[in-house]
């Protein structure tokens, strides 16, 4: 199967290129690539209007911030409270993700906390926020593959 169908090389190229040095600016995509500036910047705009290039924002590492316990925790809600719950979780510092899932919990977090007394206020303020019923957590001992999404070209 046709990795990633909707791109053509140069545009797969160019994004190889920001993933892997995004503050070089136009002109050496341009380079890069071989093709005019022009051109190097209608495909950026092109791919940041499709939605293709999310973000141009920096990667922070939560560990050297003075955060470096992670734990997934998966949430069981109230009925029909979804974005309430989503709304109140987002409200608590240390959760950098929440997702709606199928399957036995309704709701899967990543938080990060700078101890384990910290976690256990964390789990506190989830806890208390409206709409959770019940929640299971895996502390993450080390991240064997980050984040990822290159391959997909």
């Amino acid at each position: 199967m046709d990795p990633a169908p909707n791109l053509d090389d140069t545009d797969r190229r160019l994004l190889e290129i920001v993933m892997d040095d995004p503050r070089v600016g136009v002109r050496e995509f341009s380079r890069r690539l071989g093709v005019a500036r022009g051109t190097a910047q209608a495909r950026l705009d092109k791919l940041e209007a499709r939605g293709v290039l999310a973000s141009w924002a920096p990667s922070l590492d939560a560990s050297a911030l003075g955060y470096p316990l992670g734990a997934l925790v998966h949430i069981q809600m109230a009925q029909a409270k979804l974005d309430e719950t989503c709304a109140g979780l987002a409200k608590v510092r240390e959760v950098l993700e929440v997702m709606s899932v199928a399957g036995e919990f309704d709701i899967v977090c990543r938080v990060v906390a700078r101890d384990h007394a910290h976690l256990e206020e964390v789990f506190s303020a989830l806890i208390a926020t409206p709409g959770v019923l019940r929640t299971r957590t895996e502390v993450i001992l080390r991240q064997r593959v980050g984040p990822r999404i290159e391959q997909l070209l």
